[in-house]
């Protein structure tokens, strides 16, 4: 009962469940306090009637001009067959003054009375000038109509002062561009007219006393203050409260003090089985999401009333009290993450021009464009997309998520090891000259890549952050890369993807594409093919290097201006385009210092790590049972690492299948008699596989660890370290053998 934003949000969970629920409406027009408490210029009816045609293409019907205790009861909807009732019928009474002269003059309207007939097309002659009464939105919202109808002056008397008003500071804001004055501590004490006629209001200067009830200061009249204003309209909008007219008969609702229904706080049920209440007509007037989380719960529980499940200790998801934040809270746990990430303020939305927009009803807020939507979006930093309402856990029919899970550490015994950590990109904005970070148009080949897939956030389609579609690409091959300052290898997979980033630029879009390359490495099987075609595509295909990529408006258009050498011509060259996409070096993981200390393996200059023989053992490290594959070891395009990992896996295979395993007979030894007990093989050792007894004073190596590299035996400075079968005896012994 009720069609306001509790009935409705109420009747959608229901609908949605499977119900076929009717809602009755007092009003001509759906909506509730939507429809008619809220102007238009603040919530376009056009929109509000869209939502509500999607809630009804649900299956909820609406009938409207049916009031509750005037067409209907309650016994008169149970024995149509309605198995639940949910009163969501708001609180629409204007709450009066009760000063003398209120009801005897014409002029005098009531906030929310006046906002609905307004709201309905309904003649509301208005003056030139106009007192509102009250410091509520409803005061505010009631003003800025009075000033769109013709008012010349339109003034808010409110008792307290600014700090206490309890309209939102934009609200105010808004009435005040719009040429709205506002009085503080002043209050009507009496209505005064002629000829039947508001023409003053008697006022009273007041001042704050002690808090109240709500926490605010009291006001108090200032003795000897009281004063004539003079106005021809005064619109008295204090607060409202719920119409309990219907509460009559055999049926009758228990209310409380404040004539609103009284519920179970869980259920909304109210001591009348079957029948559920929420929104203002049990909260007060309150806000549109307070009702329509009452709708959202009150939903829940008719669901299970109807299904015969008890209500005792139902406990809705939807509690109506928020849960406490403590700084380990969600998002305040990640703040130090961005503590470096400099504050970007909110866009502020594009509004009517004040004087404007009092002449009309047209909405005050433009909203964003798409730039300017985009720009606002960027700012969200991604602190926590988990904000832990945990209905995952409610809907997982698998039963799979539990957040009460913690981390704990497990041991798993293994007999191999293969690391396959990956790679990383390299971070472009080191590299200023190419301008990522500065230019909004120039990206990293992942990010084109993520643009181009289908899932992406264009569906593919290969579009500037403006929107449009670009007119020229430029592709820079060997960002950091072959570059003596960064990375001086090659990366390898630059050179194909670009082409690949070429062919879809060519095949969805009209663009200009140029490639700058270095030397175009196509390698594999097919590679060169491929590059063949790219040419017949009508690629321009120009070898050197870019030295600055540079922002350039033509024409009032921006667009970024390549500078770049072209070898092939011997000439210098300047070429404007509108996106940059950038090939950037394939990078170890910043982590692959940790891996190569906790698995004891080598790393070659460039980072990665080492194999154990470029040729003849690629796959292998020199620490026995542990594997290498894909771009961990260095750059590899998906064939290269296909075939890697598959020689690791089959070496893994044979070695476990094998039961045991030979160790090289290739090891260091320490010979008691010499050690010193320096311990510098100890701290030499790559492998750890020498160790200190404590006992005899000296060191002494594990023949499963050793690798017989000779790092200790190349440093022992007493000349205990030796490698087995390479002793000095037995090298000159096989000189001796070869030279008889």
């Amino acid at each position: 009962i009720g069609s306001g934003p509790a009935g409705l949000a109420c009747a959608h969970d229901l609908a949605l469940k499977g119900y076929q629920p009717t809602i009755f409406e007092k009003l001509p027009v759906a909506g509730g306090m939507l429809a008619v408490g809220i102007p238009e210029y603040r919530l376009p009816k056009k929109l509000l009637q869209q939502e509500i045609d999607g809630i009804k293409k649900l299956g909820v019907t609406i009938q409207t001009n049916m009031a509750l205790g005037r067409d209907f009861n309650l016994s008169d909807l149970f024995k149509q067959g309605f198995q639940a009732v949910f009163i969501a019928t708001g609180a629409h009474k204007s709450l009066k003054m009760n000063i003398p002269g209120e009801e005897d003059f014409k002029g005098v309207y009531h906030g929310v009375d006046f906002l609905r007939h307004v709201n309905l097309h309904q003649p509301q002659p208005i003056g030139e000038k106009v007192a509102v009464v009250g410091g509520g939105n409803t005061a505010i919202d009631a003003a800025r109509t009075a000033l769109r109808l013709g008012a010349k002056e339109v003034t808010i008397l409110y008792r307290r002062t600014r700090k206490e008003m309890p309209a939102e500071e934009a609200e105010i804001e808004a009435a005040e561009a719009e040429g709205v004055k506002i009085e503080y501590l002043i209050a009507p004490v009496e209505v005064l007219g002629e000829k039947g006629q508001v023409t003053a209001l008697k006022c009273t200067r007041m001042e704050l006393g002690e808090p109240d009830a709500s926490g605010r200061r009291r006001p108090v009249p200032v003795p000897g203050s009281e004063h004539l204003k003079s106005f021809d309209t005064v619109i008295i909008a204090v607060s409202q409260s719920p119409e309990i007219d219907f509460n009559q008969g055999s049926q009758t609702l228990k209310l409380t003090k404040w004539n609103t229904i009284t519920v179970n706080p869980e259920t909304l049920e109210t001591g009348i089985p079957g029948v559920f209440a929420g929104g203002d007509v049990v909260t007060g007037p309150d806000t549109v999401i307070t009702a329509m989380s009452d709708g959202k719960r009150a939903a829940e529980a008719i669901d299970k009333y109807l299904q015969g499940e008890p209500l005792e200790n139902f406990k809705t998801h939807r509690s109506r009290q928020l849960a406490p934040r403590t700084p380990d809270d969600r998002p305040h746990r990640f703040a130090p993450r961005f503590k470096d990430t400099p504050r970007q303020p909110r866009l502020r939305i594009k509004e009517l021009d004040p004087l404007e927009r009092r002449t009309n009803f047209q909405e005050v807020e433009l909203g964003f464009s798409e730039e300017e939507a985009i720009q606002e979006a960027r700012r969200c930093l991604h602190c926590g997309l988990c904000v832990e309402c945990h209905a995952c856990e409610k809907v997982c029919e698998a039963q799979a998520i539990d957040h009460s899970m913690q981390d704990e550490i497990i041991e798993i015994k293994v007999g191999q090891i293969l690391i396959a950590t990956g790679y990383q990109t390299m971070d472009p904005k080191d590299l200023i000259p190419y301008g990522y970070g500065r230019f909004p148009e120039v990206y990293t080949s992942l990010e084109f890549e993520r643009l181009v897939n289908s899932a992406g956030p264009t569906g593919g389609r290969i579009l500037m952050k403006n929107g449009r579609e670009p007119r020229s690409i430029a592709i820079i091959h060997c960002v950091g890369s072959r570059d003596i300052n960064h990375h001086p290898y090659c990366s390898r997979v630059c050179c194909m993807y670009a082409l690949k980033f070429a062919h879809l630029i060519k095949d969805r879009t009209s663009a200009e594409v140029y490639q700058f390359y270095i030397d175009m490495r196509s390698f594999g099987k097919g590679y060169e093919e491929f590059y063949s075609r790219i040419l017949e595509e009508d690629v321009n295909v120009i070898r050197g290097k870019v030295a600055e990529v540079v922002p350039l408006s033509y024409n009032g258009d921006q667009q970024l201006l390549i500078r770049c050498e072209d070898t092939l011509a011997n000439k210098y060259r300047e070429i404007p385009v509108d996106m940059v996409i950038l090939c950037n070096a394939i990078e170890p993981q910043p982590d692959a210092d940790k891996i190569q200390r906790l698995f004891s393996i080598s790393r070659s200059p460039d980072g990665f790590f080492l194999e154990k023989h470029p040729k003849l053992d690629p796959t292998a490290t020199a620490t026995d049972g542990i594997y290498l594959a894909g771009c961990c070891q260095g750059p590899k395009d998906i064939p290269d690492t296909v075939a890697q990992a598959s020689s690791a896996a089959a070496r893994i295979l044979a070695n476990i299948s094998r039961g045991e395993i030979t160790i090289e007979p290739i090891q260091a030894a320490i010979n008691p008699e010499l050690c010193a007990g320096c311990r510098l093989c100890i701290s030499l050792c790559p492998y750890g596989a020498i160790t200190f007894l404590e006992d005899q004073g000296i060191s002494q190596v594990n023949e499963a660890l050793c690798k017989g590299c000779g790092t200790c035996v190349s440093a022992c400075p007493s000349g205990a370290a030796r490698a087995k079968h390479f002793t000095d005896e037995e090298i000159f012994a096989e000189i001796e053998g070869v030279l008889r």
